[in-house]
């Protein structure tokens, strides 16, 4: 059976607003009640946010995506309004539906066997694969992730031993339920991401073989972030049925707590109040790592998409491309996700895949790598230069195992934590800034580079058949409709495969096929594209 179709609707959850300087609540009050009239729409001040700028607006009922942009474009058309952006639950359509074609998958480059190469019957196979017990081993500094908090924002936990004495829940924030309680039914993926990252280490024992998860980091501390809940038929929680906007405050929150590395092994839709609060943790030397996406094909999801992040794609035991992984441009390197082992329920250990465990894994390389060279030190030798962020990334990507992996789908390589820590630290001149990687992949707001994986001319025509307009007049659109038509691409299906079908030159086979039925667009994109 083919996978379900996993992002079928959407519900607006809010409206993410931010004022331009010498604007106030007071002007943001004004604004609505002349858009939506006697509605009563609720403001609250974004939590954690710290210009005091970004407000949420909370619809007072079911407001339709269509309207939902429109609105937005409105808001944004005011003066006193910086941006406006509305942020979605990615709700699931029909449990039971399938799709019609299998997920898009990337043919792999065959790689002959070799040193990275491991059984993954054995439970240890994904750390040794990354050399993170020879990483342990290093001298000149502490080596196994001492000192070094860890935000974690997932579907909350369930106890196990396996997460051992430096999982510290008491530091962490349920945002689904607004309360300080992490642990709840549905944290089987909390544990088992938690588990990757520093589960403690534990030696064969005198009866052979040890049978328990050794974390990449098993001295960092994590603290769990609850801002997921797990799906029926989906391998990891995606922001079902929650709402981007608790992954953004969840990520405010893990700045006030000053954690050293975010680890977000979950994703999909975008928003700009989400990627501002990024860009404030990375500001202060906070290291975010993010999924891929799992079962999206040439589709980075969100957070992971963003330039700011470092972003991981997976790979199995015999370094092979995981067959599910999303790939692309926004791809930083590849790591373990296939058949790794992990704590799961009722003090069990078992094999689960997915980017979200090659995500962990490079939280807990981060952790080693801030702790091996001390992070006082790090923030010392590079004080009023590039990010931490910055920093980490370049050294992780220069120093990943080459293979026959396209860099422009996998990244840089496979991950190796024992080179990630030896590695000489780069002078600033060597740094690529993250505005140049920005233009480098020519990431914007767009369904062109939604589709990292695909060519963005490609994806344009594709636009262009889609809509039946001419690739000029798509272009336009795209500059000027782009978050909108993004939001379409991620949530609608037909529409997708339409834009992937005409990206895949296969636009004579799309055109013979029966109209494709687009979305509902919010009136100024129906009244642009006619």
């Amino acid at each position: 059976m083919a996978q379900p179709e996993q992002f079928e609707s959407s519900k607006l959850r809010t409206l993410d607003v931010l004022l331009r300087e010498g604007f106030d609540r007071v002007s943001l009050e004004k604004v609505v009640a002349a858009l939506v009239g006697a509605e009563p729409w609720i403001i609250r001040p974004v939590p954690f946010e710290p210009t005091g700028r970004a407000f949420d607006l909370l619809p007072p009922g079911t407001v339709e995506p269509g309207q939902a942009w429109e609105l937005a474009r409105r808001l944004q058309a005011d003066p006193s309004v910086e941006d406006a952006d509305p942020a979605f639950e990615a709700v699931y359509a029909e449990q039971t539906a399938v799709t019609d074609t299998a997920p898009t998958r990337l043919k792999a480059q065959p790689a002959e066997a070799g040193p990275r190469t491991f059984n993954e019957n054995d439970c240890d196979w994904s750390p040794r694969f990354v050399k993170a017990g020879e990483a342990w081993t290093l001298t000149g500094g502490a080596s196994q992730g001492e000192g070094i908090l860890i935000g974690h924002p997932d579907s909350g936990y369930l106890p196990s031993p396996e997460l051992g004495p430096n999982f510290t829940p008491s530091l962490g924030w349920d945002f689904i339920d607004d309360d300080p309680t992490t642990e709840n039914p549905g944290g089987g993926h909390g544990l088992g991401t938690a588990s990757v990252m520093s589960s403690p280490y534990n030696g064969p024992s005198a009866d052979g073989p040890k049978l328990f998860v050794d974390g990449v980091a098993p001295k960092a501390e994590v603290v769990p972030l609850r801002v997921a809940k797990p799906t029926l038929f989906v391998p990891s929680p995606v922001l079902f049925n929650v709402g981007v906007d608790r992954l953004r405050d969840s990520i405010g929150f893990a700045i006030q707590r000053r954690v050293h590395v975010i680890s977000i092994s979950l994703g999909w839709l975008p928003n700009a109040g989400l990627h501002r609060i990024i860009q404030q943790a990375v500001r202060e030397n906070i290291i975010v790592i993010a999924a891929a996406g799992n079962y999206t094909g040439p589709i980075v999801v969100w957070p992971g998409a963003y330039d700011e992040v470092v972003t991981m794609a997976a790979c199995n035991a015999s370094a092979q491309p995981w067959a599910f992984s999303a790939w692309g441009k926004a791809v930083d390197a590849t790591g373990p996700g296939e058949d790794v082992w992990v704590a799961q329920p009722a003090d069990k250990v078992g094999q689960s895949s997915g980017t979200s465990y090659a995500t962990a894994t490079v939280a807990g390389i981060a952790a080693l790598w801030l702790a091996h060279h001390g992070r006082d030190n790090l923030l010392a030798k590079y004080q009023g230069g590039p990010a931490l962020a910055q920093v980490f990334r370049h050294v992780l990507r220069a120093t990943c195992d080459s293979w026959p992996q396209s860099q422009l789908a996998w990244g840089a390589g496979l991950v190796n934590a024992k080179a990630c820590l030896e590695a000489p630290l780069p002078d600033v001149t060597e740094l690529e800034s993250f505005t140049a990687r920005a233009l480098l992949h020519e990431s914007s707001d767009t369904v062109a580079s939604t589709f990292s994986g695909l060519p963005q001319a490609d994806v344009l025509r594709g636009l262009a058949t889609t809509l039946g307009v001419d690739e000029q007049k798509a272009a336009r659109l795209d500059s000027d409709y782009g978050r909108e038509l993004r939001f379409w691409a991620l949530t609608d299906s037909p529409f997708r495969r339409a834009l992937q079908e005409g990206a895949g030159r296969d636009r004579q086979a799309l055109r013979a096929k029966a109209q494709v039925v687009l979305p509902p667009f919010s009136p100024s994109l129906r009244a642009a594209i006619r």
